[in-house]
């Protein structure tokens, strides 16, 4: 887990802003220099792995639930109720990345730097970027606060939190969607993990990613949401995790009208 600016992630090439092959291969070569000096402050060689990155292997098929768990209507808020409960802080607000452009990612199975590289994915859209900012705006405008934010690799997802207005993230493999998984490394354990961990007091915290085949029924409802909808999780503080309300990026508005007229 590597903490970074994500802004500095964006000037050193880690954003969808390095769109070229030219500049892809300037921000490679740049990041092997700086390698050599453990105790150099570029974003891009924080995110390098100590030794050579063991290769992403192909994800394995994940056998569902026969019963998924959503969110239990008897636990789930929306709201003026929703509203009140993220402003007391407590719940990790799982979001997935804004809008990118249709396409799909390049085979990351023989490229150790892959995240480096956003020639290599899908990115953000320019109708994502606003969308990013509109809901980071509202988080701000009702109150809302955020403690830590973490933010997968893939450019889509760190270029989201930029837009939402976050200059400073944590930038982890946790929150890799599985077509980035390394050997060795099970993503569905770790996130879920990060879920489940209770925020600081008061805070809530923000954590952007995929959508995921996940085999824990309480990760079942991550399949279908959709770009830059926010699933609210309250851990239990024992190692588990309740959702308890969707936000989709269009009910903002929405929440913004209530708040105006309480």
């Amino acid at each position: 887990m590597v903490t970074a600016s994500l802004s500095n992630l964006m000037l050193n090439g880690i954003g969808a802003g390095a769109q070229t092959a030219s500049t892809a291969a300037n921000a490679a070569a740049n990041a092997a220099a700086n390698a050599a000096s453990s105790t150099s402050a570029d974003a891009k060689s924080r995110l390098q792995p100590a030794t050579v990155a063991p290769q992403v292997v192909q994800p394995p098929v994940v056998v569902q639930p026969t019963q998924p768990l959503l969110i239990d209507p008897a636990r789930e808020m929306s709201g003026l109720a929703l509203m009140t409960a993220l402003r007391k802080g407590g719940f990790n607000l799982y979001m997935r990345h804004a809008q990118a452009n249709i396409g799909q990612d390049q085979d990351l199975t023989n490229d150790a730097i892959w995240w480096q590289k956003c020639v290599m994915q899908r990115n953000i859209s320019d109708s994502g970027r606003e969308q990013a900012s509109k809901i980071g705006a509202a988080i701000r405008a009702l109150a809302i606060p955020i403690g830590e934010v973490v933010v997968s690799q893939f450019c889509r997802v760190i270029d989201t939190g930029v837009a939402m207005g976050f200059s400073t993230a944590e930038v982890t493999e946790d929150l890799n969607h599985m077509i980035g998984q390394r050997a060795g490394i099970d993503v569905n354990a770790l996130r879920f993990k990060r879920l489940a961990a209770a925020p600081a007091n008061g805070r809530n915290n923000l954590l952007i990613s995929h959508t995921h085949s996940s085999p824990q029924n309480e990760e079942q409802i991550m399949q279908g949401i959709q770009e830059a909808e926010i699933v609210v999780y309250q851990p239990d503080g024992r190692g588990g995790v309740e959702p308890v309300a969707r936000i989709p990026a269009q009910t903002w508005d929405s929440l913004l009208t209530i708040d105006s007229k309480k």
